[in-house]
């Protein structure tokens, strides 16, 4: 951190250096031309009208055979959220076969990154579409639309036992972890970049509140995607009536909560925000009722095994006991999306807030005060 001097220029002007090694990036000189943009909290943001081309941004990973599962694929994905252009890969042995695929499943949730060059022992990975200046809040929406869409087919498919629309909700978590990658990454560059923040138009508690709402996000749509992975195990077993009843209206509600919390967050309405939060409360009692309900169905298992029991019966209770671990998996899952719901809410709330902030007093505002004040002393 650098502090300097403010001196003044003239009899109205007030002027102040520029620390040579910025002056010295962005090639500046005595006709060049800065972007001053005032800041709600008192600073100012301060860039030059032409930004020259940047270098391409370049990284490599090593990696070793013995290196521990998944550490590749993490490297990579940081490499990607730090904006690099290209990433080179080398490895002191062979890249197997089963970690060039999860590169490439890995690579499908990264837009933009292809893999351009492959060796036995390289790849060589580029960003072909550089990420461009999106608006933040309508790629939030987009990706919200998914994972509502994603929780309602799940529950539809757990009523109607549909697995293929399991399958096409457990597909769709593909297209949001795609948005939550790229939207990340443009938080994380105006985060590191005021440039940038200027020319999407927010702040950087914006871009706070932005990444916050965008892992509730993602939460609620991989619960969406492990009550679609529920159905598809509970397959045509029995499953109790009462107990899946009260799963599917626990969804249904915390769907309810999460398109509300969202619709507040977007809206800034913090009455609405505070309802979702209140109406979350439910939750916990709606699972205890179910609890007691999957208590008195265990019981019943017992007591119908207790006539016939044998050493081959006690491996566990079989298919209806399958259904009752598949169902507390659904209200796991729905207590995932009611907590989403109300941590959307809660951001909701506090961006309410920050926009009734009083504006900063400029020299024109000052200048009017001080007028004022003169006509007063006057009369």
């Amino acid at each position: 951190m650098e502090v300097r001097k403010v001196m003044r220029l003239g009899t109205t002007s007030l002027v102040v250096s520029v620390p040579k090694e910025w002056a010295d990036k962005y090639q500046l000189d005595q006709e060049s031309r800065l972007v001053l943009i005032p800041q709600s909290d008192g600073s100012i943001a301060l860039y030059p009208q032409t930004i020259p081309r940047e270098k391409s941004r370049t990284i490599t990973l090593k990696t070793k055979p013995n290196d521990p599962p998944g550490l590749l694929e993490k490297r990579m994905i940081a490499a990607y959220l730090t904006d690099f252009d290209e990433i080179s890969i080398q490895s002191e042995g062979v890249i197997s076969s089963e970690q060039r695929d999860q590169l490439r499943k890995y690579l499908r949730l990264l837009t933009g990154y292809q893999i351009m060059e492959s060796t036995s022992s390289n790849l060589l990975i580029l960003n072909v579409a550089r990420v461009t200046e999106m608006d933040v809040e309508r790629a939030l929406y987009r990706v919200h639309t998914i994972a509502t869409s994603m929780l309602k087919d799940s529950l539809k498919a757990l009523q109607n036992r549909d697995a293929n629309m399991a399958k096409t909700v457990i597909g769709l978590d593909e297209d949001v972890n795609q948005f939550y990658y790229l939207v990340n990454k443009q938080l994380r560059r105006a985060l590191l970049d005021p440039s940038v923040m200027s020319r999407i138009s927010i702040t950087a508690i914006d871009a706070i509140n932005y990444a916050i709402v965008l892992h509730a996000i993602h939460s609620a749509a991989e619960a969406s995607k492990a009550i679609a992975s529920a159905v598809l195990t509970l397959g045509d077993h029995d499953c109790p009536k009462d107990i899946l009843k009260l799963a599917l209206r626990n969804g249904q509600f915390a769907t309810r909560l999460f398109e509300d919390a969202a619709k507040a967050f977007l809206t800034r309405d913090d009455t609405l925000a505070n309802e979702v939060i209140q109406r979350g409360g439910t939750c916990p009692p709606m699972r205890q009722q179910a609890e007691h309900l999957m208590e008195r169905h265990l019981v019943t298992i017992c007591e119908d095994m207790l006539p016939n029991l044998t050493p081959e019966s006690c491996a566990l209770f079989g298919p209806r006991q399958i259904a009752l671990i598949v169902l507390e998996q659904v209200f796991q899952s729905n207590s995932q999306i009611a907590v989403a719901a109300a941590t959307i809410a809660e951001r909701g709330i506090w961006r309410a807030l920050e926009i009734q902030q009083p504006p900063l007093k400029t020299n024109e505002s000052k200048t009017k005060s001080k007028k004022k004040k003169k006509a007063k002393k006057k009369s």
